[in-house]
C-alpha cells in the first residue's frame, strides 16, 4: 500500500494544494495537470507571488525610518499560524550551511524602503490574514529597523506578529542588554521562531521551522490569540513568561 497524500483547498483563493506532489502515482499527476493546471511550488523560499516595493526616495532616507527589504508575499500557510502577509528582510551575517535563499545574505541587497509604506502593503484591506510574519535573511540583523517595522505594524492593526532568527532566543536576550532595542523587539511580537537551520535535522522540521533544532516560542500573553490561530495543528511552542522565563537555556 502506498503512502498518504495531503490534499486541501484554500477556500480563500481557490487553489488546490498538494503536498509531495513529485510522490504521486504519474496517471494521477497528470489528471490534476488536465483539470487544474500546472502546478505551482510553494515553499518558505518559493512563495507563489514575491513583491518588491519602490526604494525609498532621498527626502525618505533622510526623514522616514526605512528597512532593507528583499521582497513580501500574501497568503502564506506555513510561516507562522494561519494565513500570513510576510516580509522578507536583506542581510544575514549567519549564512547557514545549506541555507536555500543565499541571495538574501547580502547586506547591500535589497532596497531600503519606508516602514510605514511596507506596513500598509502588508496590511493590505484587500487580502485576507491573520497576522504578519517578518523573515530574513536575519531580520535582528537591522534591529532598530526591525523594531520600527514592528511598532509601524502594531500602529496599523496588526493583531499577531511571528519573526524568524538564525539566532536563539538566549542569545538575542543576552546581545539585548548591549543593544536594547532587540529586548523591545522580543517584547512586541507574538511568537520567535529561532535557531539556525541545520540541514542533518531537516527530516525533523515542524510545521514552521526547517530544521529540528528551531523553535516556536510564544508569549505568555499572547497564548489565547496564538492558540486560536493553530486551531487543530499539533505543534510543540514553548510558552515564555516575560519572554524567557520558561524558555529552555542553551
Amino acid at each position: 500500500m502506498g503512502g498518504e497524500v495531503g490534499i486541501a483547498l484554500d477556500a480563500t483563493t481557490g487553489a488546490l494544494l498538494i503536498e509531495e506532489t513529485a510522490s504521486l502515482p504519474r496517471a494521477l499527476h497528470e489528471t490534476l495537470h488536465r483539470l487544474v493546471g500546472p502546478a505551482q511550488a510553494i515553499a518558505c523560499a518559493a512563495p507563489v507571488e514575491v513583491r518588491m516595493l519602490a526604494p525609498a526616495s532621498p527626502r525618505e532616507l533622510a526623514t522616514v525610518p526605512c528597512v532593507r527589504l528583499a521582497g513580501y508575499w500574501h497568503d502564506s500557510l506555513i510561516e507562522g499560524p494561519g494565513r500570513r502577509s510576510t516580509a522578507k528582510l536583506q542581510g544575514c551575517p549567519i549564512r547557514c550551511r545549506g541555507c536555500v535563499t543565499p541571495e538574501s545574505w547580502d547586506a547591500a541587497g535589497g532596497h531600503l524602503v519606508p516602514v510605514g509604506r511596507l506596513a500598509d502593503a502588508l496590511l493590505d484591506p484587500a487580502r485576507e490574514r491573520d497576522g504578519v510574519t517578518v523573515l530574513g535573511g536575519e531580520p535582528f540583523a537591522q534591529p532598530e529597523r526591525l523594531l520600527a517595522l514592528v511598532r509601524a505594524l502594531r500602529d496599523r492593526g496588526c493583531p499577531h506578529l511571528v519573526c524568524y532568527s538564525g539566532y536563539t532566543y538566549e542569545r538575542l536576550r543576552r546581545v539585548a542588554l548591549q543593544r536594547p532595542t532587540i529586548g523591545a523587539v522580543l517584547d512586541e511580537i507574538d511568537v520567535l521562531i529561532d535557531g539556525p537551520y541545520v540541514a542533518a535535522l531537516a527530516d525533523r522540521a515542524g510545521p514552521w521551522t526547517g530544521s529540528g533544532n528551531q523553535r516556536v516560542i510564544a508569549a505568555i500573553r499572547s497564548a489565547e490569540k496564538t492558540l486560536a490561530l493553530l486551531g487543530d495543528q499539533d505543534v510543540p511552542i514553548v510558552w515564555d513568561g516575560r519572554l524567557g522565563q520558561n524558555v529552555p537555556r542553551d
